[in-house]
This record gives structure tokens, C-alpha cells and sequence, in this order.
């Protein structure tokens, strides 16, 4: 998928930030050299991102709104529009490798920023929640399974991100990267059968009834006249 123009001129700064912070580490890279590199004065900079910390996570922002956007214009049913909007964010990854590679290397150096990064997470799961308890019926069973629920998608989306950045190969694209979403879609969607009866009342998907033959045979009947029997007595 090709990111639309305003949307890839946005993204490069921040690209360019993270890859400059990734090559030559954090603590070492002043805020002049990212406004340098990201092609902006310092106090644009500034402005822009706010700090260090902030440039790392700033194309979330951009996604975080996007994913509010999606979750407002969805026809699906709420628990497949959450998972729609999860997939949102692991096909901007996807996308933007390097810097998803780049931001994951910071992420194991600076204890700080993998502290910041679950505050990202939460602000996703937040916006899942706040969907959800729009959307779900307020005097249904859900109760704080939707609580759950939205935790759950915010697990699994990380889940699958982290193993597609520990996997070897990552940085370049190929037939794995592209299996990567519809297998994690797949997830989701197992995710939200798993808690929809939950959430929205009623049984879990019915498995079909075992079948009951009874028959009646004289006494000492062999097995090949039982079988025809059972065969005969079939609806």
C-alpha cells in the first residue's frame, strides 16, 4: 500500500530523526543535529516534536488520530472495527520498516523510551475502549470484558510487531512480510469470536448436535447386521 503524499512528506522527518538516533545513539545526538537532519531549524524543531523522546513516537500521533478516524467511519461491528483499526497501525510498521526497525533498536538501549512506548500502548487500548463502551450496549453482559477485549487486540497486534521485528531478514520485503497482516487479521478475528459471547449475549457459536441412533435388534445379532441397522436407522 502506497502512503498518500502528504502522508509520506509527514513521515520523513520523524524517519530521518529515528534513523540518525538509531546510528548514532541517543544520548549522543543533540536536538541540533535532528532538526538538522530532518530538515528544519531548532526551533521549528522544537515545535514540532517537542524533545528527543518525542520525535521517536511522533508518527503515532498521526496514527493514533487515524485510528480514531477509522474507528468513527466504521460500518463493521464493533468488535471487528476494533480489529480493523489494529491492523491500521501494523500495516503503518509494515510499511515504514526501517524506522519500525530503527525505533525497536532505541526501544532495547533506552529504558526510558520502552517506558514511553507503553504509554503509546495504552493510549490505543484507551481509544479501543472508548469505542467499544460507545458502541456496545450499556446494559449488556459486557461488563469489563471490554476492558479485557481491547487489552487483548493491544496484546496480540504487539505480539505479532515483535516478532516480526526479532525475525531475521525484517528490514526487506518479501513473502513473509506480506503473509504478516493477513495472519495477525486472522488473530483478531479469532480474538473477537472468542469474546463476543461476552460481550454481546448469546451462546458461543453452537457445535452441531451429536446424532442419536436408537435401534432394536434380536439377541445374538452379528456385527454386520448391527452396523446395517445403525446404517438403516440413519436419518
Amino acid at each position: 500500500m502506497t502512503l498518500p503524499p502528504s502522508e509520506q512528506s509527514a513521515d520523513k522527518p520523524v524517519a530521518a530523526a529515528i534513523g540518525l538516533l538509531a546510528r548514532q545513539g541517543f544520548d549522543a545526538t543533540s536536538v541540533e543535529e535532528l532538526a538538522e537532519v530532518s530538515g528544519m531549524s531548532r526551533s521549528t524543531f522544537f515545535r514540532r516534536f517537542g524533545s528527543k523522546e518525542d520525535v521517536v513516537f511522533a508518527d503515532h500521533e498521526r496514527i493514533l488520530r487515524q485510528v480514531n478516524d477509522r474507528l468513527a467511519e466504521s460500518r463493521l461491528e464493533p468488535l471487528a472495527a476494533v480489529a480493523d483499526a489494529a491492523l491500521l497501525v501494523f500495516e503503518h510498521h509494515l510499511r515504514n520498516r526501517e524506522t519500525s526497525l530503527a525505533r525497536y533498536e532505541l526501544l532495547q538501549a533506552v529504558p526510558a523510551l520502552r517506558d514511553r512506548e507503553l504509554v503509546t500502548s495504552h493510549r490505543y487500548e484507551r481509544a479501543f475502549l472508548q469505542y467499544l463502551n460507545d458502541k456496545l450496549p450499556q446494559d449488556g453482559p459486557g461488563g469489563y470484558k471490554a476492558v479485557a477485549f481491547a487489552a487483548a487486540v493491544v496484546a496480540v497486534h504487539n505480539a505479532f510487531l515483535r516478532q516480526w521485528l526479532r525475525a531475521p531478514g525484517a528490514g526487506e520485503t518479501g513473502d513473509g512480510d506480506r503473509k504478516r497482516a493477513p495472519a495477525l487479521a486472522a488473530e483478531l478475528r479469532a480474538l473477537a469470536e472468542t469474546f463476543r459471547p461476552a460481550l454481546l449475549g448469546g451462546a458461543a457459536t453452537a457445535q452441531p448436535a451429536p446424532t442419536v441412533v436408537v435401534t432394536v435388534l434380536p439377541g445374538q445379532a452379528g456385527r454386520e447386521a448391527i452396523a446395517q441397522a445403525v446404517l438403516d436407522a440413519l436419518p
